[in-house]
């Protein structure tokens, strides 16, 4: 997936931004967001969590899933 989701992140720069959580590292920012499984996707918008997604997905399907979930036009 991490190869797909980094050419998303670039695709789409100008529109939403892709962080990337190594949760090894951030044990409170896990548990914060209670992640259960891997991978989870966490969608932010003017600082409000509107929804979240998991799991390994096609590429059109995580672009769909995030605009569903953030006020922005899909180009």
């Amino acid at each position: 997936m991490a190869p797909v989701v980094a050419e998303i992140a670039l695709e789409y720069k100008d529109t939403f931004v892709v962080v990337k959580l190594n949760s090894g590292s951030n044990p409170k920012t896990i548990q914060k967001y209670r992640f259960i499984g891997h991978p989870t996707y966490l969608v932010f918008q003017d600082g409000q969590n509107p929804g979240r997604f998991g799991g390994v997905i096609p590429k059109a399907k995580f672009i769909q899933e995030v605009f569903d979930l953030i006020d922005v036009e899909e180009n």
